[in-house]
């Protein structure tokens, strides 16, 4: 069984720089890159701040 392995505590810094990046309508890909954190990470932050993100603008081609 592998151990747990806990994820750094977010910062007030790294809070303040999600914000900004959601306001400058920055993907969560990209908010991920910068903070150094998963995607699953800042979506998870975002809720527990209660700061609504964006839906995904990539669009599914039909019939492929």
């Amino acid at each position: 069984m592998r151990p747990l392995v806990a994820s750094p505590v977010w910062t007030r810094e790294e809070d303040e720089l999600l914000l900004a990046l959601v306001f400058s309508g920055t993907s969560v890909a990209e908010m991920a890159k910068r903070l150094h954190r998963s995607k699953s990470a800042v979506y998870h932050r975002a809720l527990k701040l209660k700061i609504v993100l964006a839906k995904s603008r990539r669009v599914k081609a039909r019939g492929k």
